[in-house]
């Protein structure tokens, strides 16, 4: 449904087509109808350009590696404003080098191995036919206007403190606080704070695979909450995730994946605290490559700890199970939508290393998915029967007109 194409390298997942397909047969009242969700949100024909470089394309490149040389210079000029502190200054400022040295050196060479992955299998794929050509270079505009719209529009239908599910065996349209919602066969979501979890879930080792995309602390979003309300989120201090009660929820062979930014100190954090306190060992770290429609990265590879076109995906299993084997350095390759943490699905990825019929819960999730449990404060966010075109019914009312 959403896997498109795949190599030893990776694959390639249509978000769009995964959303789109797991709403076509979907129950409205009396009357059965699928669903189209808005393709706007997918329409990457560019690079992402800054907000101050959409309106002068031309300088984009020489914009880039001038704000490159700059950090780097900042960097230099930090360097030698410690030469006149103190002694034990001088020691700490060392060390901090030295670390960050080493982590570039470690994030250059998987830069490396990710370049050179990808170009394999974006050249097997379009050998393929895979990826469009004469994309129009509008700078993503679609995007960015369905994306204004639909932070405005959703910060206003927030949904807290309600539980929810549909048991049948097909999606269904239904009312929730006087707006419509769409929900998918076979799910329950828990809009609630994630410190919550112990009051309203039960704690009995029943989760085949566990998927977290944690709210990260960052200063990008902090800076975005003071700028615009709606396009932010409230976000958790590491120690904070840690706390989750991951082995209460985990069955004895069960997985857990953790969505990550590329900040060091995030990724040390789960190594170190959260997959041991979780019971959790190691396993795989997979990649999460955003392209244009073209199949372009969406953004240039950069010089370590730039911006970079991908983001990380840590798999871990029960520290006692030792029949799993995830295989490590895997490229999930897609077209992003424009909403940020808008993930691609991952359920067609990850099957084939758990149970048939297998229990799966999201945690800070932000869409429902079909047979799965959902928790987070935005688990509606995109469930919303407004971002969707109702389809079948037109195509019956064609058909009818046609036949008299």
């Amino acid at each position: 449904m959403s896997l498109t194409f795949a190599t030893d390298d990776g694959w390639i997942v249509s978000h769009l087509n995964y959303i789109n397909n797991i709403y076509t047969n979907i129950a409205d009242g009396s009357a059965p109808c699928s669903l189209e969700f808005n393709s706007e949100f997918f329409d990457i024909n560019t690079k992402y350009l800054r907000q101050n470089q959409i309106q002068n394309v031309d300088s984009c490149s020489s914009s880039s590696s001038s704000s490159s040389s700059s950090c780097f210079s900042s960097a230099r000029n930090v360097e030698n404003d410690g030469k006149t502190s103190s002694t034990r200054d001088i020691k700490i400022r060392k060390r901090k080098r030295h670390l960050t040295k080493e982590l570039s050196r470690a994030d250059c060479e998987q830069m490396k191995y990710i370049q050179r992955s990808l170009a394999k299998l974006l050249s097997n794929a379009k050998e393929c036919g895979h990826f469009a050509d004469g994309v129009k270079a509008d700078n993503n505009k679609a995007a960015r206007l369905v994306s204004q719209r639909f932070y405005t529009e959703s910060f206003h239908q927030q949904v807290e403190n309600l539980y929810g599910c549909n048991k049948s065996e097909r999606a269904i349209i239904s009312d929730t606080g006087n707006e419509r919602y769409v929900f998918p066969e076979r799910c329950s979501f828990y809009c609630y704070d994630i410190r919550q979890i112990g009051n309203k879930m039960e704690m009995t080792n029943q989760f085949d695979f566990i998927l977290l995309d944690p709210p990260w602390w960052n200063k990008s979003i902090r800076r975005k909450k003071n700028k615009c309300t709606e396009a932010s989120y409230a976000m958790m201090y590491n120690e904070e995730l840690a706390k989750i009660p991951i082995a209460k929820l985990l069955s004895s062979n069960g997985i857990v994946a953790v969505w990550c930014t590329n900040a060091p100190s995030h990724l040390r954090s789960i190594s170190n605290e959260m997959f041991p306190t979780w019971g959790v060992s190691y396993q795989a770290k997979w990649y999460w490559i955003k392209v244009t429609r073209s199949g372009e990265t969406v953004c240039d590879f950069n010089p370590p700890p730039g911006k970079q076109p991908y983001e990380l995906l840590l798999l871990g299993s029960v520290s006692s199970n030792t029949s799993i084997d995830i295989p490590d350095g895997k490229l999930v390759v897609s077209v992003p939508s424009a909403v940020h943490s808008h993930k691609p699905p991952l359920t067609e990825l990850i099957k084939s290393y758990l149970p048939m019929n297998p229990n799966c819960l999201e945690i800070f999730a932000r869409y429902l998915l079909p047979g799965w449990t959902s928790w987070g404060l935005e688990v509606l966010k995109f469930q919303h029967l407004s971002l969707y075109s109702i389809v079948q019914e037109a195509t019956n009312e064609a058909e009818k007109n046609s036949n008299n």
